[in-house]
């Protein structure tokens, strides 16, 4: 019989297995590599559960499919019916998001009520990385502050959802931003713009750890050395995910939220 081949992706997912902060002794393994749970024909489940999960962060979200991350919450988790709300606003930081957790905002030309207002199961917030504060320390501790102000205000207000951060895919230091409209970047600020993206998905990895709230890390695993592998990024702008990109982001969250026993 022929050696069973894993598709890289498969592998890229599998490797990095972000620590589970609801075990009491958390075991990383790193040897065991197994797919993405294959879909399952909706004739043959029964759903017997809603879930409601809300998707907040910048165009890191909003370029999401929709369909894409559906399929992945669908494999991962069969017998739910899951509803998507998806509050990615581009060109937004993260003290935007807070207004989405309360507010109702508007996008594109579309109202959007609270996120809170619709009692969703889980909350996942982006880490906002690709539309930071700059290189400094100062800047930092701001994403931070907003990172602690958002989950209190979740805890205060509606202390039912279940909270997940989440670090979407890295950025490529040589490729970063081409084909984007009325943009040229040197070579020398895509590698100082892409540090500094890196270094906020390294604080919100950091935070999530630090303050043992669950994890969905997509940055490690896309990473190819020091830079984020093309395959998984957008080949028209070079900044947001590609198709495999955006289900790897998608499946590193369903995947954290089993991990977690968030559903338990």
């Amino acid at each position: 019989m022929p050696p069973l081949i894993i598709p890289l992706y498969y592998q890229l997912l599998e490797a990095y297995h972000p620590v589970s902060y609801y075990s009491a002794s958390p075991q990383v393994t790193i040897n065991t590599i197994s797919p993405t749970p294959a879909p399952v024909s909706a004739s043959f489940v029964k759903k017997t559960s809603n879930l409601t999960i809300a998707l907040l962060g910048d165009s890191m979200i909003d370029t999401l499919s929709v369909n894409t991350c559906q399929q992945s919450f669908n494999n991962y988790f069969p017998n739910f019916n899951i509803n998507l709300l998806k509050y990615g606003y581009g060109s937004t930081n993260i003290e935007s998001g807070l207004k989405r957790l309360t507010e109702t905002t508007s996008y594109l030309g579309k109202d959007n009520p609270s996120i809170l207002s619709q009692n969703p199961d889980i909350i996942v917030i982006e880490s906002f990385a690709y539309n930071n504060y700059g290189n400094s320390q100062s800047g930092i501790d701001r994403h931070s502050a907003a990172l602690k102000k958002m989950i209190d205000t979740i805890n205060e207000q509606s202390p039912h959802p279940k909270i997940v951060l989440a670090a979407t895919i890295a950025p490529n230091s040589i490729s970063y931003g081409n084909g984007l409209k009325n943009y040229q970047f040197s070579a020398l600020e895509k590698v100082e713009r892409t540090s500094t993206i890196k270094l906020y998905l390294q604080n919100i990895i950091r935070f999530a750890t630090q303050n043992k709230i669950p994890l969905a890390d997509a940055f490690h695993p896309s990473l190819f050395g020091q830079d984020g592998l093309d395959s998984l990024i957008s080949s028209g702008d070079h900044l947001h995910p590609s198709p495999l990109g955006s289900q790897l982001f998608c499946d590193t969250i369903a995947k954290s939220i089993r991990d977690n026993r968030l559903l338990n």
